[in-house]
This record gives structure tokens, C-alpha cells and sequence, in this order.
């Protein structure tokens, strides 16, 4: 069976560019797990060290600019706004619980997780660079 919530995920973050120093596109990922999204969950299954720094954020303070309309953006600034939007839509219909994980330092990589209806972890991924 597909895993719509992959699926929904892919498509409402095409297109769509993480920034900071170096932009990266979002991809999607799906964990057989069961487990609650925490930080410990994230460093084994994304794996990284189990001493890897990891700073765990709502959805909503993740999203906090990204969605938010300022009165400089141009026609480009406004659309990328809108696939936020419909980003953070998708992640509210799909997943349960969602929360984000930054994990590392300088080259952070960024997990927006929750579970899916089926109960496992999925979300998706990106990452940041922070000098």
C-alpha cells in the first residue's frame, strides 16, 4: 500500500528551497518505527551520533516565517510563502504529533517528523548551513 502521507508530503514541498547559507530542497522519508518522535529516536534512525546536539521545535515556531506575508516580498517572495502554507497544510492533515529536530552543528539537518496513519515516522528532510 502507498504511503499517502509520503506521497502528499513530496508533492506539496516540490519546488521548495530550505534557506540559509546553502539552500536545499526538502525530500520525504518513511521509518518502520512505532516508536514517539524524540531526540533519540531521530539521531538512531537518522544516523547520526548518539551524541549529536539536537534541538527539538514546534511546527509552528519552524514555520513562523516561512508563512508569514511581508510587505517587501515581490510576486517570486509571495509564491514561496504560499507553498509553505500549503507545506505546513499538508503536514497537519498527514501526520500526527509532528515536531521538527535539528540535529548537528553548522551543517544542521533538519527533520520535520510525525506518524503517519499507519502509526510509523515519516516526515520530511533537509538541511541547513550555519557558519
Amino acid at each position: 500500500m502507498p504511503n499517502t502521507a509520503v506521497a502528499a508530503l513530496k508533492k506539496a514541498s516540490k519546488g521548495l528551497l530550505y534557506q540559509s547559507e546553502q539552500d536545499e530542497p526538502f525530500t520525504t522519508f518513511s521509518w518502520r518505527s512505532k516508536e514517539d518522535p524524540t531526540p533519540e529516536v531521530v539521531r538512531k534512525l537518522g544516523k547520526h551520533k548518539p551524541d549529536s546536539p539536537v534541538e527539538e521545535l514546534s511546527v509552528a515556531e519552524f514555520f513562523a516565517d516561512l508563512t508569514c506575508e511581508e510587505a517587501w516580498h515581490g510576486p517570486d517572495e509571495k509564491a514561496v510563502v504560499v507553498g509553505y502554507r500549503g507545506l505546513l497544510a499538508a503536514i497537519q492533515e498527514h501526520l500526527k504529533g509532528a515536531t521538527v529536530f535539528r540535529v548537528g552543528e553548522t551543517k544542521i539537518t533538519i527533520y520535520l517528523v510525525g506518524k503517519t496513519s499507519q502509526g510509523n515516522l515519516a516526515g520530511l528532510k533537509t538541511t541547513a548551513l550555519e557558519t
